[in-house]
């Protein structure tokens, strides 16, 4: 099982705990983390820091998240240089998140400059070894944040794969299991491992749902979300990608990356009995 996590959570947990990003890299690594997310705008600003951190405890870049603007901006070349950026960093994989909806927009207009533009980035990606995916994005103005919307750019991209977030339905209000199950056949490469509660933190921010209820980070295996069937699914079909820990505004970075590792290689190892 190949375990990757945020690097923002890392940072995080640096300035949560006072001890240096060196530190807690290392940390986890020795939860048997090997894989890292980072976003694209941390790159552009410090590369050769971070991959030197990374590759000092033994960890390397799984995937790098990227931002675009392809409903109103229609050239590919930025959509081109995420792919070089991800060369460059030897990351197998780039999520990105192609724009945003916003009022006055067209909608079918913007979709359709979406598709343009990721259709060339999914054939440019392909040349170069590179895997191009995009999740369940939890904001309204996101036109793929519910499960039907994000099929429709998994049937209409040659390329695309799902990167799963088992978080972000819940957001949309949506049974997490029934997208699942209609996006199943495009998650071949990652899989995000979000865990939801909806019991209240004091002083932790909540992600508020599209019906108005507050969620608050947990760690995987520990909320109200049926983890634990969509991982021992995948693992008894032999899934072969990565599970990324994510919890974003955790109070206890450090902890709760420890105790989504755990949970996740307690999976696996049950499910190899």
């Amino acid at each position: 099982m190949k375990l990757s996590v945020f690097y923002d959570h890392m940072r995080e947990a640096s300035n949560q705990t006072g001890h240096p990003i060196e530190e807690i890299a290392g940390e986890v690594r020795s939860f048997g983390i090997t894989g890292v997310e980072v976003m694209e705008a941390q790159l552009l600003e410090d590369r050769e820091g971070i991959l030197r951190v990374l590759e000092s405890a033994g960890l390397s870049v799984n995937c790098i998240c990227c931002y675009g603007d392809f409903g109103n901006d229609t050239d590919p070349s930025r959509a081109y240089a995420m792919i070089d950026l991800a060369r460059k960093c030897g990351s197998p994989k780039v999520l990105v998140i192609p724009g945003f909806l916003h009022e006055g927009d067209c909608r079918e207009q913007h979709l359709d400059n979406m598709k343009s533009v990721l259709t060339k980035m999914c054939a440019y990606a392909q040349k170069h070894g590179i895997i191009v995916g995009m999740e369940d994005y939890d904001d309204r103005s996101a036109p793929f944040a519910a499960w039907a919307e994000l099929k429709w750019f998994m049937e209409n991209i040659p390329g695309m794969s799902c990167m799963f977030d088992t978080g972000n339905f819940l957001y949309s209000e949506e049974d997490v299991l029934e997208a699942f199950e209609q996006l199943e056949p495009w998650i071949r490469h990652g899989i995000h491992c979000k865990d939801r509660t909806w019991e209240r933190h004091a002083g932790e921010e909540p992600k508020t749902t599209i019906q108005g209820r507050d969620m608050y980070a947990s760690p995987v295996g520990s909320g109200c979300l049926p983890i634990q069937k969509i991982v021992t699914r995948l693992l008894e079909k032999g899934f072969s990608g990565s599970f990324t820990i994510e919890h974003f505004g955790a109070l206890d970075q450090l902890g709760y990356m420890r105790e989504s590792a755990h949970w996740l290689l307690s999976l696996e190892n049950h499910s190899s009995k």
